[in-house]
Parts: structure tokens; sequence; C-alpha cells
């Protein structure tokens, strides 16, 4: 077995309630303790990654959406997300004026024609 494939063995004291959580997530997705605290490093070097670089790993609540995703810089200059592109460019709608005030305009300037037309 070549170094880079060889396992380390390590001897992990776990309080009987933190090896409980072990014990069901490992049922619940059906792997060995071992590899569910393998996953359980992945992410946290995920999340150092993340800080490191400013950016937000986000765990949502039931039915909510992500606003912010996790993507890794490569090589290539990274693309801007496009609603920075658009809110860049045009901005936001700027007005003084009142919603009603907006709508009332809108009525106003609306044409009735005056001819009589029949199908």
């Amino acid at each position: 077995m070549t170094e880079a494939h060889r396992m380390i063995h390590l001897n992990l004291d776990l309080s009987p309630e933190l090896n409980q959580i072990l014990e069901g997530l490992s049922k619940k997705i059906g792997v060995s303790k071992s590899d569910v605290l393998r996953q359980a490093i992945t992410l946290m070097q995920v999340m150092v990654k993340a800080k490191e670089e400013t950016q937000k790993l986000g765990i949502p609540e039931a039915n909510q959406l992500i606003a912010n995703e996790i993507v890794f810089s490569t090589d290539k200059k990274s693309e801007p997300h496009p609603l920075d592109t658009f809110m860049e460019r045009l901005g936001a709608w700027e007005d003084e004026r009142t919603a009603e005030e907006i709508v009332k305009e809108i009525y106003d300037s609306r044409t009735i024609s005056r001819y009589d037309i029949s199908l």
C-alpha cells in the first residue's frame, strides 16, 4: 500500500451524547461512524474555506431558499451574478412620489376613444 493510501488510526473520546448523535447519523445516512466523521471534517473544511474567502454558508429552515452559494475560486476570473450586473447597470427605481400617486398618474394618462365603434 502506498503512503498516500495508508489510513491513519485515531482514538477518539466522545461524550455519551455525542456518540449517540454519531450513531444516529450513521444509521440515518447508512454509512459507518468513521464515514460520518470523514464527511463532517470535509464539511468543516468547506466552512473554514468559505469564511476565509468571506463567503457565507447558509443552512435554510423548511421551505426557504439560500440566497448565497459557496463557489470556490478557480484560476479564471469568476463571472458576477446576473442580478448584481443588472443592479449595477440599471440600479433601483428612484421616485419621490408615493405608489398611489404613480398609479393615479398612470390612470389619468390613459385616453378613452371618443369615437363610437360598433362591431
